[in-house]
């Protein structure tokens, strides 16, 4: 059972990194350690259900620690995964109307899932995951012209700290991992019901780099504190702090053909506290 524990979560290893080889994963009792990771960003982007306007360009993990269960409770008990810090790049797609866009997209999710729903997919959408630090970096191809000239827009830099997703059943209850999948039994539909809570979520608007260019910066000589005509500050040195200190939870339910096939995500949020 131990084997058949270690080559699921290899397998899923394998979906969910770049350039996964067998020799880092190394099991020392029931914890594996890992780091300086590359993460499919065609795999999160199909998980996270992300339209195909955004590309996950940069998708990287600091410190990765995966704690197993006890093989006897191993259909029961999730698999714990901790990680201090994720950094993740969005970038909006330029390309998204052509063929070829869609046709990757589509290859890329199907590449890892439609094969049936095996153990190792179980044992994957049981995992509680533990994460430090999430920041995200959103960039948009988005700009005005104001005045004969082109005003990049700028780049929004999100923050959560201390995230736990972990799994329930259909009324958003804590119970064991058998229970949980209980209600797809019968059902021509896998489905996966998850809980994600977060500590604090800020939200920052950043310069974007066209916004030093040369002529962005001839203009501003004049003065940073200049407005356009809209009363927005013409260039963007210092950023701005939108959000901070936001703590919530969402809901999320996944729905999924027996094969294994994406078919739906559903978020439900809420958010309790504003610092």
């Amino acid at each position: 059972m131990e084997t058949i524990l270690a080559r699921a979560l290899e397998y899923t290893l394998k979906y969910w990194l770049k350039s996964f080889s067998r020799d880092q994963f190394k099991l020392q009792g029931r914890t594996v350690q890992l780091s300086n990771l590359d993460i499919n960003g065609d795999a999160l982007h199909a998980s996270m259900g992300l339209p195909p306007a955004l590309n996950v360009t940069t998708a990287k993990v600091g410190k990765l620690e995966i704690i197993l269960p006890y093989v006897s409770n191993v259909q029961v008990e999730p698999i714990v995964v901790q990680i201090d810090r994720l950094d993740l790049v969005l970038e909006e797609n330029s390309d998204v109307d052509s063929p070829r866009s869609s046709s990757s997209m589509q290859s890329s999710t199907s590449s890892g899932k439609g094969s049936g729903y095996g153990f190792a997919d179980k044992i994957a959408d049981g995992m509680t995951l533990q994460v430090q630090t999430v920041n995200l970096l959103l960039e948009t191809r988005g700009g005005t012209h104001l005045h004969f000239h082109y005003r990049a827009p700028p780049m929004a830099s999100i923050t959560m700290r201390n995230i736990l997703l972990y799994s329930t059943n259909e009324n958003w209850q804590v119970v064991n991992l058998k229970e949980a999948r209980d209600f797809s039994a019968n059902k021509n539909f896998i489905y996966v019901f998850k809980k994600l809570e977060w500590e604090s979520l800020s939200v920052d608007l950043l310069p974007h780099p066209d916004m030093f260019s040369d002529d962005n910066l001839a203009r501003s000589q004049v003065g940073s504190t200049q407005r356009d005509d809209d009363g927005a500050k013409r260039v963007f040195f210092g950023g701005e702090r939108f959000l901070e200190g936001i703590s919530g939870e969402a809901y999320i339910t996944v729905q999924r053909t027996e094969l294994n096939v994406p078919l739906g995500l559903e978020v439900q949020l809420h958010v309790t506290e504003a610092v």
